[in-house]
């Protein structure tokens, strides 16, 4: 593979990235799709944008996402969504540990 060839891919996948970014920060907004995004906090009785508004910047959520622990995880989403973390972590870690 030629370094060119790289960089193409690179900026393709980069730029399928930012849209994704984007398109899902625009969509969790709206007031419609909050039983999609948020369905744990409407199970529990809370409001889904509680504690934030309802724009929240798309670094704004990695630096939640990336400084968030496990008990936050259990928390927020349940004991099902840890253990897809858990396997998630664990399948990285080995990858990286090769």
């Amino acid at each position: 593979m030629d370094f060119s060839s790289f960089l193409t891919s690179l900026g393709t996948s980069f730029m399928i990235f930012v849209i994704l970014m984007l398109l899902f920060s625009w969509l969790s907004g709206k007031p419609g799709n909050k039983v999609i995004y948020y369905p744990n906090r409407i199970l529990r009785g809370m409001d889904p944008w509680e504690g934030g508004s309802r724009t929240r910047s798309p670094i704004t959520w990695i630096r939640e996402a990336l400084s968030s622990t496990e008990r936050d995880v259990i928390a927020m989403s349940g004991v099902d969504s840890a253990a897809v973390y858990f396997v998630f972590l664990s399948t990285g870690l080995s990858l990286f540990s090769l």
